[in-house]
């Protein structure tokens, strides 16, 4: 994924949105061909675990596998900005890299199971009848992806000017709050010390 300086997300952020992940796209690349499946994740000293049923072919994969998840994303019209520009999107997005591993283990299978249900659900495995939890053991593979490399993106319009933040920022706080919120939070700041700097640099240009 390509990520200009101004869209890398910062570390803290990054830490933050896997803490609370929830689904994501696990994507795996057999014979040329790739291949993506929906699961839902939990982070696990160092790795993202889930599961998935033994027909799926990504069940029989090995090397390595990617994990794309999404944050909030919107079409930001060109009409809240100045001037002649380009209608964009806005978006955060985390890329997760690591080596693909494939559980049958039926221990490892039940504890990946209780950790998505304590993530997810109210509920524990021993509420479930013990013979349908033994089933679904059989059905599926633990899977995991122990994580290498990182690569995380907040492309939120960082690269607009201050009055164009707080337009973009309004239009949004209806219809997709969390991300005007991260607009807020991660953009106009960003702004403000991007403006200053230049107006430094200007300054010494003019005193030189």
């Amino acid at each position: 994924m390509y990520i200009p300086e101004h869209f890398r997300m910062p570390d803290e952020d990054v830490e933050a949105f896997l803490s609370s992940v929830g689904g994501g796209n696990l994507i795996t690349v057999d014979e040329g061909r790739p291949h993506a499946t929906f699961l839902p994740w939990v982070v696990s000293e160092g790795s993202l675990i889930s599961h998935m049923g033994t027909v799926n072919p990504q069940s029989r994969h090995t090397g390595e596998g990617l994990v794309v998840f999404m944050g909030d994303d919107a079409y930001i019209s060109d009409e809240w900005m100045e001037g002649v520009t380009a209608p964009t999107w806005d978006y955060e997005t985390i890329h997760v890299y690591g080596q693909y591993r494939v559980h049958t283990d039926p221990f490892w299978i039940l504890d990946s199971l209780s950790s998505l249900l304590k993530r997810f659900s109210n509920r524990a495995l021993v509420d479930y009848d013990p013979d349908w939890v033994e089933i679904q053991t059989r059905s599926v593979v633990g899977v995991e992806v122990a994580i290498t490399e990182i690569h995380a993106k907040s492309k939120l319009s960082q690269n607009r000017t201050e009055p164009e933040a707080h337009s973009i920022i309004d239009h949004l706080t209806e219809t997709c709050p969390h991300l005007a919120s991260r607009i807020s939070d991660v953009s106009l700041p960003h702004i403000c010390a991007r403006d200053e700097r230049t107006r430094e640099i200007r300054s010494h240009v003019r005193l030189s």
